[in-house]
């Protein structure tokens, strides 16, 4: 069972809005059937619709772009997707940060499917800070920087592991050679130290940088519902006043 949240968004256009610009309609209908194959689950056959609609004019660059990008990911083309995810991008108007969200958000799924979780956690960070209130990202987020964590021990045990065989193999050498040997895994133990601590001092730093990323959503949050009170009692009072 999937223990994160794989929700890409996919933009659907409604069939009325085809007729709507003539000069379009052609990469409209491009787009329209782009999504049809898609939700039938035939992604190439939407990739290849997509790209045809955005070689013509059309209003929707935007959503055909991204859904292009959704078709991507599902036949497992990671690179690609990530490309035109970051090429929807430059549709996007700088001030629809939900949108940009949306981007960042797909980006970071992408890189959590390939179990590169640094660079998930990179693109959830975007996302949140542009829609602190995503849950599914807050969520994904969680999920990443766990399964980072998980990583590293894996690697430093793997790690451990071959120093213990490299230590046991050099036991059987020479006496001659043993002097050498402990100069090098003196060494070698220096710079392990050197690493761990850099590596420590990563984790601590990403660690910081979440903390107050959700520390600064969970205000957000409580600042959003506070005002959606009060929005809620001034019109209970006009209702009173108008009442009366």
């Amino acid at each position: 069972m999937r223990a994160w949240v794989l929700c890409l968004f996919l933009f659907l256009l409604p069939s009325f809005i085809l007729s709507q610009n003539e000069k379009n309609i052609k990469g409209e209908s491009y787009f329209y059937k782009g999504n049809l194959a898609y939700q039938q689950g035939k992604f190439q056959e939407a990739e290849e619709l997509y790209r045809k609609g955005l070689l013509l004019p059309s209003d929707h660059k935007y959503q055909a772009n991204f859904n292009l990008a959704n078709a991507l990911f599902k036949q497992k083309k990671y690179d690609l997707a990530i490309k035109e995810y970051q090429n929807t991008l430059n549709y996007v108007d700088d001030g629809n940060l939900i949108a940009k969200s949306k981007i960042y958000y797909n980006i970071g799924n992408v890189f959590l499917e390939q179990k590169q979780y640094d660079k998930a956690i990179e693109q959830y960070i975007k996302a949140l800070k542009l829609n602190p209130i995503d849950s599914d990202a807050i969520y994904n987020l969680n999920y990443a920087w766990k399964m980072m964590q998980q990583q590293n021990q894996d690697n430093q045990r793997k790690d451990n592991g071959k120093n213990e065989d490299n230590d046991n193999d050099k036991n059987n050498d020479k006496q001659d050679q043993s002097n050498n040997q402990d100069q090098q895994q003196d060494q070698q133990q220096d710079q392990q130290q050197d690493q761990q601590q850099d590596q420590q001092s990563q984790r601590s730093m990403n660690k910081d940088e979440i903390d107050q990323l959700l520390k600064a959503m969970q205000q957000k949050e409580l600042e959003t519902q506070k005002q959606l009170r009060e929005t809620l009692n001034k019109k209970s009072k006009i209702v009173i006043e108008k009442d009366w």
